[in-house]
């Protein structure tokens, strides 16, 4: 029914690769980019994604929206809550976090996703790429208010600064949203250390590269070849009817 390729990679600055992926096809999805010193963030984000999709196995593709939204963003606080005492029970941890963001295929036609910080999803349909997530940042929240640019965002020195992440507070406030998915569509679900090394045209130009795997290793080289400075993460999906393949690495 669908093609799926996932690639991480610890980049060329970073000594840890602090983001975790899952592949739990067909239909769940998720990145997460974990911060904190002492690994802390590779334990943030890989703990996240456990946490997470052991919390969503009675997602059923017969459930309504409302049932879907309450186990996703359930999943997600039962998630933050793992890290968050995590983090206070050990001060080797203090301040680790993680952003997520998942996506869940419930049919042919409709998609969910739960969102917390900055990494993102897109939808690449018909030659145009979406940014579907909305970054929960200082930065994000600028350029929405129309006080920057697309391209002062993409540049700005403090738009890492996370509004939440999972793990950080007591509770928080995770994005849900609900959107349709027709056949030829693609997906890009991808941590920072990708978004933030290419641009919108870019991402496009790649993601829409006829082979998905070529795709795919393209995102990630030309993160890379721009300067690989966080670590690097992507799942990307093509979501045809024609053959089942999978290719993750």
């Amino acid at each position: 029914m669908m093609q799926v390729v996932s690639r991480t990679h610890v980049g060329l600055v970073r000594e840890n690769n602090e983001d975790a992926l899952l592949v739990r096809e067909p239909y769940l999805f998720a990145v997460a980019d974990g911060m904190g010193g002492y690994a802390a963030g590779e334990i943030a984000s890989r703990s996240t994604v456990k946490a997470f999709e052991a919390a969503t196995y009675s997602l059923r593709h017969e459930m309504g929206e409302q049932d879907i939204r309450k186990i996703m963003l359930d999943a997600f606080d039962k998630a933050n809550t793992h890290v968050f005492k995590m983090a206070v029970s050990n001060e080797q941890y203090t301040g680790m976090g993680t952003t997520m963001t998942a996506l869940y295929l419930a049919d042919a036609d409709n998609a969910y996703c739960c969102h917390v910080g900055d990494s993102r999803l897109y939808l690449y349909r018909d030659g145009r790429l979406q940014q579907l997530t909305h970054d929960q940042t200082f930065v994000a929240n600028l350029q929405e208010k129309g006080e920057i640019t697309e391209e002062e965002a993409f540049v700005h020195p403090q738009r890492n600064i996370l509004l939440q992440a999972l793990g950080v507070e007591e509770k928080v406030e995770a994005d849900f949203f609900h959107f349709t998915v027709q056949e030829g569509d693609r997906l890009l679900l991808c941590s920072d250390g990708l978004s933030d090394m290419l641009r919108k045209q870019e991402i496009a130009s790649l993601v829409g590269l006829p082979d998905l795997v070529q795709a795919a290793d393209a995102l990630l080289e030309q993160s890379l070849d721009n300067g690989g400075r966080d670590n690097v993460s992507l799942i990307l999906l093509d979501l045809t009817t024609q053959g089942e393949e999978s290719c993750n690495g």
